[in-house]
């Protein structure tokens, strides 16, 4: 082996109209696809990666396939590689990889004879088979919230699946609140156009703070003191005053200190 290429095995293990798969029983869209998805898994996401300089060896043992890659990006796959197998959680590699992992799960459950094997020198072999349960983390991240939205309503009803189209006070982006007919038909005035606070419930991702499947609870009364107009002016005086300010909860902290 070249003194400047590291060597990551890949290996295939299935059975085909009664054979073990092997360099001699293996056709040729099997092996292509195989040494495809190799090649992607090794490039993944890495900017400029290149396989110009690798070799491969086909190997006796089912499908097995040596590829001599250089150190720099052996050492980034292997560096995955041990991170997924640790975490079990596909969202801490890179997304192409991931994309290989999944297509190799997806065949393995489809095909219980089939299993695919990575090893490298110094990790532990992972292996993908049918019972393999590597996950995307952001599937789990989704938590149950309770929520107060202040914005203008633009639209109001629907005969299909009523709702309430909110644009934010805050950011200024459009929301879809889910109702029921029965909660929009109490409601004593028209809400058309009005700048409202609506209290809400939906699931909130932990990391990145979206919301999805917003739900109606309920209109919060609105004191009659109040000039919309004044509150519209103040509100746009507001987004432009942060609207460099990516995390509001992050700037009180870093003026706390505690960041």
């Amino acid at each position: 082996m070249p003194s400047d290429l590291t060597a990551l095995e890949f290996r295939l293990d299935d059975v085909i109209g009664g054979k073990s798969l092997t360099p001699e029983t293996v056709d040729l869209p099997t092996l292509r696809g195989f040494l495809e998805e190799i090649e992607k898994l090794i490039k993944g996401d890495v900017p400029g990666a290149s396989l110009a300089d690798s070799r491969v060896e086909i190997k006796e043992g089912s499908l097995k396939v040596a590829a001599l890659v250089g150190h720099l990006l052996a050492a980034d796959v292997t560096a995955e590689l041990t991170r997924l197998e640790n975490t079990g959680d596909l969202d801490s590699i890179q997304p192409k990889r991931a994309e290989v992992i999944e297509q190799w799960m997806n065949r393995a459950r489809r095909t219980p004879a089939r299993t695919y094997c990575i090893a490298a020198l110094g990790i532990q072999p992972l292996k993908i088979n049918n019972t393999s349960q590597f996950q995307h983390g952001s599937e789990n991240a989704w938590v149950a919230v309770e929520k107060y939205l202040t914005g203008k309503v633009v639209d109001l009803g629907g005969k299909q699946k009523p709702n309430v189209h909110l644009v934010l006070a805050e950011s200024g982006k459009s929301v879809s609140v889910d109702a029921t007919e029965q909660q929009l038909a109490n409601e004593k005035e028209n809400q058309l156009y009005k700048f409202v606070t609506l209290r809400v419930q939906a699931e909130e991702h932990l990391k990145t703070k979206e919301l999805r499947d917003l739900r109606l609870v309920e209109f919060l009364p609105q004191s009659p003191e109040v000039d919309e107009a004044a509150l519209t002016k103040l509100w746009e005086k507001g987004r432009t005053a942060w609207k460099e300010v990516r995390s509001a909860a992050g700037w009180v902290e870093v003026m706390r200190g505690n960041q």
